[in-house]
């Protein structure tokens, strides 16, 4: 996981580097050359603040997605909370060719939750879902998000659907034990974390499957202390 991410990242921070590069070389070219204006190297110096800021930003989501500490439980949009994940994983899915399709409830309440907490876990469920369709041709790579609130059980549920080789139904409740995946470098321990990591939060993961891909389901409650 932390190999992916950091291939990610590095991707996702060569485009402002790249940018910061080329506009100082052309800044200096116009110097040098005595035909810089000032207006123009205005909007030079406008374009490096502005990748200088999305690198910083790039770097500012890598380290608080790897930092551990207390719990911050806060009001959540967890709508808000799929975009930002999915920005975060653009590059790993241009780089695996996965097409993802969102339905995101427009009028979706806020639960009380660590923000970071939940990116870590859809992003694991995303990622696990590429992993999933490795082996299928491109066309036939997509991923649903999606988003809905209960008012029966006063949550927001999370729904990560894939396209995959899907789970066997003996293997639904194994593969959130630690230790347990089917993975060649895997540890086993992603979703074993993702499911601690809801309760604590009174909530529930789980997954089911039938035929191909398998679908996993985030549900976190409105309020409620913490575990």
């Amino acid at each position: 996981m932390l190999g992916q991410l950091s291939g990610a990242f590095a991707h996702e921070l060569n485009q402002p580097l790249t940018s910061i590069l080329g506009n100082a070389e052309a800044a200096l070219r116009l110097i040098d050359n005595g035909e810089a204006d000032f207006a123009e190297l205005r909007e030079i110096l406008r374009d490096i603040v502005h990748d200088d800021l999305r690198a910083a930003q790039v770097i500012d989501r890598l380290r608080a997605l790897l930092e551990k500490g207390e719990m911050l439980r806060r009001p959540v949009d967890l709508g808000a909370t799929v975009r930002e994940v999915l920005e975060i994983a653009k590059s790993e899915l241009i780089t695996r060719h996965v097409r993802v399709t969102v339905d995101l409830d427009p009028n979706l309440p806020v639960v009380m939750a660590d923000r970071v907490q939940m990116q870590q876990i859809l992003l694991n469920l995303l990622m696990n879902a590429c992993e999933a369709m490795g082996g299928l041709p491109v066309a036939e790579r997509k991923v649903r998000l999606a988003t809905r609130y209960s008012p029966a059980e006063s949550c927001v549920q999370v729904t990560v659907e894939d396209g995959g080789c899907g789970i066997p139904a003996g293997d639904l409740e194994r593969i959130f034990q630690p230790f347990v995946t089917s993975k060649s470098s895997g540890m086993g321990m992603g979703l074993a974390i993702c499911r601690s990591v809801a309760e604590s939060h009174r909530g529930r993961l789980w997954a089911e499957s039938e035929g191909c891909g398998a679908t996993f389901y985030l549900q976190v409650p409105m309020g409620g202390s913490l575990a």
